[in-house]
């Protein structure tokens, strides 16, 4: 039998989900499908659900329930502000802190990247695009930077599914490695000019919506084995 998943688990798993763009904006996220999805009770879902929302990645609607967020274009344009301010600060940090040395971690993240454009796994260079940005921030030590960051990529990550269901060309080729180039040579100048123009490409990347995303299956999106109640028992035959 598989051991329940604790609340911190759970939180994890709806994250994951919106991040990686398996949860679509504006999709529905019942309380009740929630708890039987996580065998849990709704208690619980209704606390990871709050804490989404105070992350602004969760929006809760009097008398409707919980959906996730639809970023406008203001959000949008905001988070883009934010990013710009934090993330010139972290490449600057580490271009002045390992200047002369390699990193090893950004050279391999970069390597996943190229595979996954290679072999045409757009769900997965998706992933590893958003991720390389929090990798930065991870690298800094600093958790203000990196929980920051996190909330601002889910948010990132949430405009691009909403405007842009594939993303195809939301992060450029080779500009990752790039960056890291200009990181490993001490080049903050470069490195902080590379990531300015970086988030400018990923933000005009963003396309409008051209559809409503389709309703997806709960077991399938947060990779757990599919529980379904079996079939209704037929009502007895009457005799006589």
């Amino acid at each position: 039998m598989t051991a329940a998943l604790t609340h911190q688990e759970i939180y994890e798993r709806i994250y994951s989900a919106i991040s990686e763009r398996r949860l679509l904006p504006g999709m529905k996220l019942s309380e009740e499908r929630l708890a039987q999805t996580f065998r849990t009770h709704r208690a619980r879902i209704r606390e990871v659900l709050m804490r989404l929302n105070q992350e602004m990645v969760i929006e809760l609607r009097a008398n409707r329930g919980a959906f996730v967020a639809c970023p406008t274009p203001r959000d949008l344009q905001d988070v883009f502000d934010m990013r710009r301010a934090l993330e010139r600060a972290i490449v600057i940090q580490l271009a002045e802190r390992h200047g002369g040395q390699p990193v090893v971690a950004l050279r391999s993240h970069v390597q996943s990247e190229d595979e996954a454009r290679a072999s045409g796994d757009r769900a997965r260079l998706a992933q590893l695009t958003g991720e390389f940005h929090v990798q930065l921030a991870l690298i800094t030590e600093n958790r203000m930077f990196s929980d920051t960051l996190r909330r601002l990529s889910a948010l990132t990550s949430l405009a691009i599914a909403q405007y842009d269901a594939l993303a195809a060309g939301a992060c450029p080729p080779h500009e990752h490695a790039e960056l890291v180039a200009a990181i490993e040579q001490g080049d903050v100048k470069r490195a902080e000019r590379l990531m300015l123009d970086h988030l400018d490409h990923v933000e005009q990347g963003i396309q409008h919506p051209t559809s409503e995303p389709a309703e997806l299956d709960f077991e399938q999106i947060f990779q757990l084995p599919s529980h379904r109640p079996g079939p209704a028992a037929k009502p007895a035959r009457k005799r006589g």
